[in-house]
């Protein structure tokens, strides 16, 4: 019977108890979690690359034919040695097969079950973390450490340096998904071939989101009723600005900034955990003092009411480009004034 929190999900993965032959690794970062599945699997398996040893099975297949888990968990490799399964549940439930696992423990095998977030009654999560031989390991997305620690560690592994402002563009464009941000700064480390300084033009030349950061500051300053936001949005269209970027940002702004206010009256009014939520969300290159700011001047019944008509005008200005910088600058321009207010 064991549980994992999300916090000590690194160590336990690294030493699996040998008693315990079902994990269940579950959370809303679908990168990390596959990432932590694949880690179990390579400490009960021999070559995770030998389809002797390692199957990937389907969650609705397993729960259309319960017994196929059975069969495959009780199959002898052909060369003998451990084995491992690895099962992406989906919609369907998985679990008859899971119960009869259970029921008749397998000797040589290991199961691991993957799933997105789960709530503590789930009945998933209640059966392995029930299971004498289960345990369930939860997954929450990168907080702004562990991701800074993911930058440190991979830019000294490439024997790259990065200024201080190429660093805050990475965090504010990586940190919603672990594989994803694996990838974006393997990128940017055969970008930066030949070379050791990165600097902020080579984060916003070769990393994903960071070529939003110019629409999202914009934003980020209507949401802050910036008097002269009028004059910033000539600017950004004199510098062949994206209009639809511009306003699918202040839509994708506005969500982030109601889940990150909600977070916070879930808090008791906490700053930290709003803060937690615009750094998943990728605004991590707002500095903190414009974040607490935001986050105490919106309520969540504000900002609710702004997302409906921001999400009307983006889908005009994505059915009509001809009309696409109007529909931009009208919806900041409500943004600001209703900041002001």
């Amino acid at each position: 019977m064991t549980a994992v929190k999300s916090r000590d999900a690194e160590r336990f993965i690294a030493a699996p108890p040998e008693g315990v032959f079902l994990f269940l690794v579950f959370g809303a970062d679908a990168g990390m979690v596959r990432e932590r599945a694949l880690a179990l699997v390579e400490k009960r398996v021999d070559d995770r690359r030998d389809p002797f040893q390692f199957v990937e099975m389907s969650g609705d297949a397993v729960a259309s034919d319960p017994l196929a888990l059975l069969d495959e968990a009780n199959t002898t490799p052909l060369f003998g040695g451990r084995r491992a399964i690895l099962v992406e549940t989906g919609a369907k439930s998985v679990i008859p097969a899971i119960t009869s696992l259970i029921t008749a423990p397998p000797a040589h095998c290991t199961v691991v079950l993957t799933a997105g977030a789960l709530r503590r009654d789930s009945p998933l999560r209640k059966l392995v973390e029930g299971a004498k031989q289960g345990a369930a390991i939860e997954c929450q997305p990168d907080a702004e450490a562990d991701l800074q620690a993911l930058i440190e560690r991979s830019l000294r592994d490439a024997g790259l340096v990065a200024s201080p402002e190429a660093r805050s563009l990475l965090l504010g464009a990586l940190g919603e998904d672990r594989l994803m941000s694996r990838a974006e700064l393997g990128k940017l480390a055969l970008y930066m071939h030949g070379r050791e300084h990165v600097e902020a033009k080579d984060v916003e030349a070769i990393v994903a989101h960071a070529s939003n950061i110019a629409s999202d500051r914009m934003v980020t300053a209507a949401f802050a009723g910036a008097a002269d936001i009028g004059a910033a949005l000539d600017a950004y269209f004199a510098q062949d600005g994206d209009a639809q970027q511009l306003v699918i940002g202040a839509l994708r702004y506005a969500v982030a900034l109601h889940r990150a206010r909600l977070a916070m009256e879930r808090e008791g009014g906490r700053p930290d955990a709003g803060v937690s939520a615009l750094m998943r969300a990728g605004f991590g290159f707002m500095h903190r003092a414009l974040m607490d700011e935001q986050l105490k001047s919106w309520s969540s019944a504000r900002l609710s009411a702004l997302i409906e008509p921001l999400r009307a005008a983006q889908m005009r200005a994505r059915a009509n480009a001809g009309v696409a910088q109007m529909e931009a600058e009208r919806a900041l321009w409500n943004v600001a004034r209703a900041a002001r207010r």
